[in-house]
């Protein structure tokens, strides 16, 4: 198992100002004994070789895994664009994985559609999506990479179903963006633990709302908030494809009366007590 940090958020904020901000983050992991961060594929992809190169040498040196973020329209009514971007995709692993040191590969879906869409109801989404995104799952899944779709605004089972049409393809588990469709985070990993490879390992305490009804979020240390991740930890565990390899990246959103140097030592002391 891999414990990191996402490259994103709030904490990014610890690197911002680096004079070289990849090497700043890969500093940031080794400080805190953590080996995966995630990358966007198409940023890697415009940097001249010698410079991947330098990169690649970091990572080996600190023992860093860089998880790519490869991006497509996978609803788009252009078969063209889908077809040309799905062999930018596949072309970004050929030529990154392994010196990225590449465990899974993540990509999202589009926000325009959720759970409870209308326009295009849930059915026809999973469908549509399992369709466009085959070849590239199995492409990743070949690579020992597997492509991983990050949770937003789906149900766990929703991404379940995706993922049993799409052979190869998997789950990257967001514990906290459950709440934002109203689904408990528990149920979520329940539900598509079978097809997840890794997590954004999030925690939110979280408050009724209700005027407008609704769930009201504030950021909480991985492991103080009411996600419930030490119970979707031990649900991984147990159900999960293969738990050895299972990238844990831990996202801490801002968190009040904290810094974000104070919220990660508190959430990597809750991570070494799983």
């Amino acid at each position: 198992m891999l414990w990191g940090l996402t490259s994103g958020g709030w904490t990014s904020g610890l690197t911002a100002g680096a004079d070289d901000p990849y090497r700043a983050q890969i500093e940031l992991l080794g400080e805190y004994d953590l080996h995966a961060t995630e990358w966007s594929a198409g940023h890697l992809l415009q940097m001249e070789p010698g410079r991947l190169e330098q990169i690649a040498g970091w990572l080996q040196e600190r023992d860093v895994h860089v998880c790519l973020g490869l991006h497509c329209h996978w609803l788009s009514d252009d078969a063209g664009q889908l077809e040309q971007e799905t062999e930018t995709a596949m072309q970004a692993v050929d030529t990154l994985a392994e010196m990225m040191r590449t465990p899974l590969c993540g990509t999202g879906l589009s926000r325009q559609y959720h759970h409870y869409s209308r326009d295009l109801p849930l059915a026809e989404q999973v469908e549509r999506f399992a369709e466009a995104m085959a070849p590239l799952a199995k492409h990743c899944f070949d690579a020992g990479c597997p492509l991983s779709i990050h949770k937003v605004a789906h149900f766990g089972e929703d991404l379940a179903a995706l993922c049993s049409r799409a052979p190869g393809l998997g789950v990257l588990l967001d514990t906290g963006n459950a709440f934002l469709i109203g689904e408990l985070p528990v149920a979520a990993a329940r539900a598509c633990a079978a097809y997840t490879w890794g997590s954004h390992f999030k925690d939110h305490y979280a408050f009724p709302n209700f005027n407008p009804i609704g769930l009201h979020l504030k950021g909480a240390v991985p492991g103080q908030g009411d996600a419930g991740l030490r119970e979707i930890y031990g649900i991984l565990l147990d159900e999960a494809p293969e738990p050895d390899k299972l990238v844990m990246l831990m996202e801490i959103d801002p968190v009040e009366g904290l810094t974000q140097r104070q919220a990660l030592a508190q959430a990597v002391e809750f991570v070494n007590s799983l």
